[in-house]
């Protein structure tokens, strides 16, 4: 299942004929979304396809530099691919194999690292879009009180009947959260796949106690790591990089405390923190239009052949691939695969003492 443009299904039963891309390109001038940081309409195409070939009209605001999907698909439609059609389209499978779970398991332990610094013993972390839930299984196992909601039925369920978790099923508009009461909250790779990532940041500031915190990780839109039809996926509706993530949170009420690039560049981590007072925020990012942009104009197929990425990236994938079988082959339910990640990071952080 993929997202479909509502121009896409009437062409379809009209029996229209010719090159979708160039209807859809024709249409530009009458697609208008308002950049969610600036408002502003002033924006510029730079893509017309996704990494899988596939039509996707993506563009650049010319006045703070976000880049983001117009058109895109109706809410109702976002909405009924993110419940049963995304992780299936992603990932081949309604719930998550043994080889996933071992996977997410050691991705969740290395975010569990870098947002171990602001944890105190009695905080209360809500995982915003928990997946099937490695990240809250990691944070309960370490003695935090977690908790999380996930969108899509196949993996919500899977985190609360397969693994037991408090992971509700449920959009972020929809879920019950008291006010004032979380004192972390943690995104990884969820904001860029909302139709307002402004609108979540708001609303997230709402379920944050005084001072509490936003932990916010998403590709990175400068990164060169993939080859450069790879940078646009049908799925993420906005592209970042630090300006305007960053920004992002600034004009929702947050403070900057830190921010992190991957060793690959390929993505991007924020440290917020709501602000007891929300005060207005100048959204303009002057020359950011210009260095993304240039970025994603200069990176040519012939100039990423010349880099280690297309040479080590795959080799990379097949060593974890090799490890994950060797690793679940041992290992009969996914509780027993996340306990025994979990096992191995509490004997290291033993020996490192």
């Amino acid at each position: 299942m993929k997202f479909t443009l509502e121009s896409e299904k009437s062409s379809a039963s009209d029996g229209c004929s010719g090159d979708l891309i160039m209807q859809q390109a024709e249409m530009k001038a009458e697609c208008l979304i308002a950049c969610d940081l600036c408002n502003s309409t002033d924006s510029e195409e730079i893509s017309l396809i996704d990494r899988d070939g596939d039509y996707l009209r993506t563009v650049i605001c010319r006045q703070c530099g976000l880049v983001y999907s117009d058109p895109r698909p109706s809410s109702e439609q976002i909405r009924n691919y993110y419940r049963s059609g995304y992780r299936v389209d992603y990932k081949a499978t309604f719930q998550p194999k043994p080889k996933h779970v071992y996977r997410a398991g050691k991705t969740a332990l290395e975010r569990f690292r870098r947002i171990e610094r602001i944890l105190k013993r009695s905080c209360r972390v809500l995982d915003f879009g928990a997946g099937s839930g490695e990240l809250v299984f990691v944070l309960l196992a370490m003695g935090y009180e977690a908790s999380g909601f996930e969108p899509n039925e196949g993996y919500a369920r899977f985190a609360s009947e397969v693994l037991g978790l408090p992971v509700a099923e449920g959009f972020y508009q929809d879920v019950q959260i008291e006010p004032e009461s979380q004192d972390v909250v943690t995104a990884f790779h969820v904001i860029e796949h909302l139709e307002s990532p402004y609108d979540a940041f708001k609303r997230v500031r709402d379920w944050l106690r005084p001072n509490g915190h936003l932990l916010v990780e998403v590709p990175n839109v400068e990164a060169v790591c993939q080859w450069p039809h790879s940078r646009f996926h049908r799925a993420h509706l906005y592209n970042f990089n630090l300006a305007t993530l960053q920004m992002l949170g600034r004009k929702a009420g947050y403070s900057v405390v830190n921010s992190w690039i991957s060793s690959d560049g390929g993505n991007i981590m924020v440290i917020f923190q709501k602000n007891n007072e929300l005060a207005p925020v100048s959204v303009k990012i002057p020359g950011n239009y210009e260095r993304v942009s240039c970025i994603i104009r200069n990176h040519t197929y012939l100039r990423h052949l010349f880099t280690y990425f297309p040479y080590v990236r795959p080799f990379q994938k097949i060593a974890a691939r090799i490890e994950e079988q060797r690793a679940v082959r041992k290992l009969e339910s996914p509780r027993e695969i996340l306990d025994a990640l979990v096992m191995r990071e509490l004997l290291r952080k033993r020996s490192s003492v």
